[in-house]
């Protein structure tokens, strides 16, 4: 049952992505993947050059567990390797799990960095984020204090 929810969940980003980036909104609309402690369909929603939203949802590989989480990324500086430019973020957010009968509720405060190919070479962004999760409310784990992570590319449209 909680492999349907997930693949409806990514069957439904993946008809509405398009069509909400195709509708001519000011920000702009990506899709793709979050790997970490489990494999997670994402979006994002650029507001603007300093500000996303990335949402998901996804399995955990070390339990039989589905989870989503909503987390808005603010981009606080950047650097460059060579003619590379990487954007550095901080970001909160919330992350909920459900493990069996227990649901888990964390707040999260990740800290990435980010780098977006040229437009010219692929409309893609690729990115590390790394942050605390709080437990708000304990399910399957029980200790306060965890750790919010992954690797993660979008596919910008």
């Amino acid at each position: 049952m909680k492999k349907r929810i997930v693949l409806g969940g990514i069957l439904i980003m993946m008809v509405l992505l398009p069509l909400m980036a195709a509708s001519g909104s000011n920000g702009t609309w990506s899709a793709g993947v979050n790997i970490g402690t489990g494999a997670q369909s994402a979006a994002q929603y650029r507001i603007n050059e300093d500000l996303d939203i990335i949402m998901g949802i996804g399995v955990d590989f070390f339990s039989d567990a589905i989870y989503g989480d909503v987390v808005a990324n603010y981009k606080v500086t950047e650097f460059n390797i060579d003619k590379a430019k990487f954007d550095v973020t901080v970001g909160g957010g919330a992350l909920i799990g459900f493990y069996n009968s227990d649901v888990e509720l964390s707040v999260v405060a990740p800290a990435g960095i980010t780098y977006r190919f040229d437009e010219d070479v692929i409309p893609l962004d690729v990115y590390l984020r790394v942050g605390p999760a709080i437990r708000i409310i304990k399910g399957y784990q029980t200790d306060l204090i965890g750790i919010y992570s992954y690797i993660g590319a979008m596919y910008r449209f």
